[in-house]
């Protein structure tokens, strides 16, 4: 089995957009240390582990130096940096979609995707363990509406994961106001792909505006 961590990320984020004026977005200074604390922790928890370790960046983060990244370099993480991110101020999930995409040749590489997004805590490695165990398309479910996936961290097959960016593109998700918890859900239930869930992620999640909750 060959698999990855795949980590998108915005790290510095565009303070003129629209989800940053209207509240939806947390500053870059918090959001900095958030990631910073997040991307260790799971290094920490899969230092020993036999796979790749990747942080896209939508941003110009990595541009310039920083504590971050000298830590990064000196670990096996590998940094694809400024991602194109025509949609991320859009709506959320597009800017994702559009992050996959534009590195379908580095997720097509593998069997297996972790995906994972590091402005959140891993309290343990529980679940990253369980797929480890027994890999599956592995998925945590919202627990305000069961027809949604908690998204930071979930587990998939690298073909379903290019055929979902397939049908539900970045426009997709703009033009009909669509989130992508629904939209992955939809997608995998609709085409009857075989799935599991797992009771929680074990993860300190920091929604915007709100204070951290453990998921």
């Amino acid at each position: 089995m060959k698999c990855c961590i795949f980590m998108p990320t915005t790290i510095n984020i565009d303070t003129n957009s629209y989800l940053y004026k209207s509240s939806q977005l947390t500053e870059n200074d918090i959001r900095y240390k958030q990631y910073f604390e997040g991307i260790q922790k799971i290094y920490q928890f899969n230092i020993d582990k036999k796979f790749d370790i990747y942080i896209a960046d939508n941003s110009d983060f990595f541009d310039k130096e920083t504590e971050l990244k000298e830590y990064i370099s000196k670990t096996s993480i590998v940094i694809i940096k400024n991602i194109p991110n025509n949609y991320g101020c859009k709506n959320k999930g597009s800017g994702l979609i559009e992050n996959w995409i534009h590195n379908n040749d580095v997720l097509s590489r593998y069997d297996w995707i972790i995906h994972f997004e590091p402005r959140q805590l891993l309290k343990s490695n529980q679940f990253i363990d369980s797929f480890l165990e027994n890999p599956r398309n592995l998925f945590n479910m919202n627990w305000a509406d069961k027809r949604q996936y908690n998204t930071g961290l979930f587990c998939i097959k690298c073909k379903v994961l290019l055929d979902f960016i397939n049908e539900y593109t970045p426009e997709k998700l703009v033009n009909n106001n669509l989130n992508i918890e629904a939209s992955i859900y939809n997608f995998i239930t609709n085409n009857n792909i075989d799935y599991k869930t797992i009771d929680k992620m074990d993860l300190i999640w920091f929604p915007t505006n709100e204070p951290p909750c453990n998921v």
